[in-house]
């Protein structure tokens, strides 16, 4: 357009310059940004970490643990050291007087080794190892040139009995990757090592039966052995920039694979010929839940390989109690003694039947149980019902009572309020929060749920008798020779108490599927 546009001459007056008029370029492509960018080496470590609150729990028998992790920490080897020396122009670099400076500078820690800054930054911190690996070299000397990007894969299996994430009053607990990375170059300020800290969530750990792993605080993971795997990643044919890890193709299993699933689900069809011959076939793909035992001593020798399989065959058994020995012992009485089913009484007055769906559940499911009134003595007038979880600390590193350290630490996740006035049965539902934290213990903090319920009911004088006038919800308000008058009674004397009933969550969260493949995170 500036070529093709020619301004007017009017009257053969010359005209100021158009700002239309044909220019050259003054943008031109440096040498520089052709060429290869050089990097010395980048590394990923994996690290876990607490910190404990100063005025909750005692702080000094940590401090040998926090020197412990200094041998495995950020410092722990890899980074290459950076020379500061600088020749300097003129008379006095000639004269090797500009040196002067940097050996006062060394001598006062200016020109102190960055492992070692490192290292003393982490054992003056206030966070305590859990979790520390070395750091697993990714590649060395690598050479990219313009528009050329290299992907790397890092594997490293974390060790079961770890506490899960947690931001707590007491305890914080945290993971993250630590992800490194040096460039060369001449000057100092560029060969610094980089390194971002990408966190990543634990939800806890189980064993082979479903029972939670408890962690010592004072025996932290260092782990000196790299034990983690790293690879290259070598795109068999070039994918765009903006494609993710999920839009990757999958691969096919080969056939032999597919056949010998099929003999094993024949198999299985083979070593159950007493099953109901008019049920229909379960499909060879649908997930299938692990056989119930039929005697208690084998469910104590079934061991499950997947923490998943062991969690919901421990749910699946949450509610089943283990029969006493005996010839005396009948059916009924193990119903009365089912671990859902909880008699309320205050004083030996009974009060309400409680009854939770079970004892154990998993994050983001609910929380659904009924209160039943009918073989009450006592009128109870209204109900709260809160889901909570609270910390508890070890006695000996508390430095508050138990009370005082429940009030702290406790957090409502749910409530529901209901009046029960002339009500037989009431129900309600909690949902547990995804983002909450499962149940967990360690030697010195430990997180426990609680359903708590609240009674508030009429007042009893002692030796279980009501006062008198108190069975009554009316009062009279007028008379005459026509009627009389009635109406509520503004205050009823009434009293409250509570009841926490234990619960255990475990860590894994409820509509989540196994090897469900995400996008990358960009750092």
């Amino acid at each position: 357009m500036a070529s093709e546009y020619m301004p007017p001459d009017v009257d053969g007056r010359l005209l100021p310059k158009s700002s239309h008029s044909r220019q050259l370029s003054q943008v031109r492509r440096s040498n520089h940004d052709r060429e290869p960018e050089t990097l010395m080496m980048g590394y990923a470590q994996t690290m876990g970490q607490f910190t404990l609150d100063g005025s909750l729990v005692n702080q000094a028998p940590f401090e040998e643990v926090k020197r412990r992790g200094v041998v495995g920490g950020q410092g722990g080897g890899g980074v290459v050291g950076v020379d500061h020396s600088k020749r300097e122009p003129g008379l006095f670099g000639a004269l090797g007087w500009g040196n002067i400076g940097a050996s006062l500078g060394g001598l006062l820690g200016g020109n102190e080794m960055s492992s070692i800054k490192e290292m003393r930054g982490i054992a003056s911190s206030k966070m305590i190892p859990l979790l520390t690996t070395p750091q697993s070299i990714l590649f060395v000397d690598l050479r990219l040139f313009p528009g050329e990007s290299k992907s790397y894969n890092y594997t490293f299996r974390l060790p079961r009995g770890l506490p899960p994430s947690h931001k707590g009053r007491a305890i914080k607990v945290t993971y993250h990757l630590n992800i490194g990375l040096q460039r060369s170059g001449t000057v100092g300020s560029q060969q610094a090592v980089k390194h971002v800290e990408v966190p990543f969530r634990v939800l806890g750990s189980v064993n082979g039966r479903g029972e939670i792993l408890g962690h010592d605080l004072m025996s932290p993971y260092i782990l000196l052995n790299d034990n983690a795997r790293t690879s290259s990643i070598t795109p068999s044919s070039p994918l765009p920039a903006n494609m993710g890890a999920a839009s990757k193709p999958r691969d096919v299993k080969p056939d032999a694979t597919s056949l010998a699933d099929f003999l094993s689900y024949t198999d299985a069809l083979l070593a159950h010929p007493h099953a109901d011959p008019n049920a229909p076939l379960v499909s060879p793909t649908a997930t299938r839940p692990p056989p119930l035992p039929r005697q208690s001593s084998t469910y104590q020798e079934t061991q499950f390989e997947s923490m998943r399989e062991a969690i919901d065959y421990a749910i699946m058994r949450a509610n089943v109690r283990t029969p006493p020995a005996g010839p005396e012992f009948t059916l009924a009485e193990h119903q009365i003694q089912a671990a859902n089913r909880f008699n309320i009484a205050r004083s030996g007055i009974p009060i309400a039947v409680l009854t939770l769906l079970r004892p154990a559940f998993r994050l983001g499911e609910s929380i659904i149980g009924t209160v039943d009134f009918s073989a009450a003595a006592v009128p109870t007038y209204a109900i709260k019902v809160e889901l909570e979880s609270a910390e508890h600390i070890d006695p000996a590193l508390a430095l508050r009572s138990a009370g005082s350290v429940q009030r702290v630490t406790r957090r409502v996740h749910a409530e529901m309020r209901e009046s029960a006035l002339f009500a037989q049965r009431l129900s309600f539902n909690l949902t547990i929060p995804t983002t909450a934290t499962p149940t967990f213990e360690t030697t010195g903090v430990s997180l426990q749920w609680m359903v708590r319920v609240e009674f508030t009911t009429a007042r009893m004088l002692p030796g279980g008798v009501r006062e008198e006038g108190e069975d009554e919800l009316l009062e009279e308000l007028g008379r005459d020779e026509r009627a009389l008058t009635m109406i509520a009674k503004e205050r009823l004397l009434a009293e409250a108490f509570e009841v926490g009933i234990p619960i255990k969550v475990y860590g894994v969260v409820t509509g989540e599927m196994d090897g469900k493949e995400s996008e990358g995170l960009v750092v």
